[in-house]
């Protein structure tokens, strides 16, 4: 279309044309994005609701679990003289075809002392390195002194540097994982519940008690 040849008439009647198209198209558009706000309303509250229930569901049958396997574990440790302080226990069937296991998930904590038992093992540690073999005890013990991405020492390093305290028989060394001992602070987060069945082949299989599981 050659627009230098339309009339003044014929210009401003396509320019509302154009105007018209233009105005339906945002108006449709504008439809279409209220329809799908629409969508995700009417999704997200029937599915919370659906959520809510199941959530409701599994901390009833958690709770549930927890209150009658109670009993059995005090029975346990008045049974077999077990610790009280353990952070999980393992109970499973006499054909060893299911097993489940509750206990208490556990950050690793540590109070502002644990820095100055570092500082004095590290102090023993500047004693060392005089060798090829010192220098190996070193690189070794500072590799159990390395904290992790949260910036906390792990608890279990911790006890193997103990057994490498009482081989070296340096009272500063010593003390010093005394001290660390000492200001350990575990924090609890959470209880959890984790079950194992074998199938018909002896394959063990994780039962899914999570959504990200499931």
């Amino acid at each position: 279309m050659d627009l230098s040849k339309l009339t003044q008439e014929e210009r401003a009647a396509l320019k509302a044309q154009l105007e018209a198209e233009e105005k339906a198209d945002k108006a449709r558009e504008q439809k279409e994005r209220d329809t799908y706000k629409e969508l995700v309303e009417s999704a997200v509250r029937s599915n919370v609701r659906k959520l809510q229930v199941l959530s409701a569901e599994m901390e009833r049958v958690k709770a549930e679990v927890f209150g009658e396997f109670a009993a059995i574990i005090r029975t346990k440790n008045e049974l077999f003289r077990t610790k009280v302080n353990r952070q999980s226990d393992t109970f499973t069937t006499a054909d060893g075809t299911m097993s489940i296991t509750l206990g208490n998930r556990v950050n690793e904590g540590w109070d502002d002392t644990v820095e100055a038992g570092i500082a004095k093992v590290k102090e023993y540690l500047s004693t060392l390195a005089r060798d090829e073999n010192s220098a190996a005890l070193v690189e070794t013990v500072m590799g159990l002194l390395a904290k992790d991405r949260k910036g906390a020492l792990k608890a279990n390093k911790v006890l193997e540097l103990e057994r490498l305290a009482v081989k070296s028989q340096n009272a500063g060394f010593i003390d010093g994982i005394s001290i660390i001992k000492q200001a350990y602070r575990p924090v609890p987060t959470c209880q959890f519940i984790s079950v194992t069945t074998k199938n018909d082949e002896g394959v063990e299989q994780k039962l899914p008690l999570s959504l990200s599981a499931m």
